[in-house]
């Protein structure tokens, strides 16, 4: 904590008006203890192993190192700093990964200011914080999908679901190949397999169904 008990907060965002806007934001609270102000990801690491914050409240897109990646650097250096992304839209997958990676708090930038203030209060106590209903919704039709796909594909190997995937989104065998690092000749055996499991007879037939499994 900082001074007198307050919270100290880094804050990471690569435009110059909603970094100024949230200096203001952050300063005008008497709670809240403003230590880093940074515009890209690698500043934002650097600034964190100087001198943690308690909280880190940063832009999902930005230079050098995007707020996801610097989530990851995070946790995976056990960095004692709670991590709120604040961002303009994320799509389901990076919001799933983000939960994945064991997120505070994801805030949208349409939110009202005070309600960024709340969550990082709520944060900074140890809750999580989740206030926006499509931050559940993608998590649930992640957890969906998958378990469509582990229903659709489920009499494929691990290697057949890989190769029916890849397959689906347009790659040659010889693509495939060099992807997985086999020859062609072993490719073009998979795939007839996978065709023989799911009863299918071409591409085009397997696309229709894998494609709708990697919609997010």
């Amino acid at each position: 904590m900082g001074d007198i008990g307050r919270t100290t907060v880094l804050l990471a965002d690569d435009h110059p008006l909603v970094l100024n806007a949230l200096k203001g934001l952050i300063a005008g609270d008497k709670n809240l203890q403003p230590l880093h102000f940074v515009g890209d990801g690698l500043a934002a690491i650097s600034a964190i192993e100087k001198q943690p914050p308690d909280v880190a409240v940063v832009d999902v897109r930005m230079p050098g190192l995007s707020g996801l990646k610097l989530l990851e650097e995070i946790r995976s250096r056990t960095l004692p700093v709670r991590v709120i992304l604040f961002t303009a839209e994320m799509d389901d997958e990076e919001i799933c990964e983000a939960v994945s990676l064991g997120v505070d708090s994801i805030m949208f930038k349409r939110s009202i200011p005070d309600s960024l203030l709340d969550c990082i209060h709520r944060v900074a106590a140890g809750s999580r914080c989740f206030p926006d209903a499509s931050i559940q919704a993608a998590v649930d039709r992640q957890r969906e999908q998958r378990d469509r796909k582990g229903q659709l594909l489920a009499p494929l190997s691990p290697r057949e679901t890989d190769i029916a995937m890849m397959a689906a989104k347009r790659m040659s065998n010889k693509e495939i190949a060099k992807t997985l690092d086999i020859t062609e000749g072993t490719v073009k055996v998979h795939i007839h397999n996978i065709f023989l499991k799911l009863e299918l007879s071409d591409r085009s037939a397997l696309r229709s169904l894998v494609s709708p499994l990697m919609e997010t």
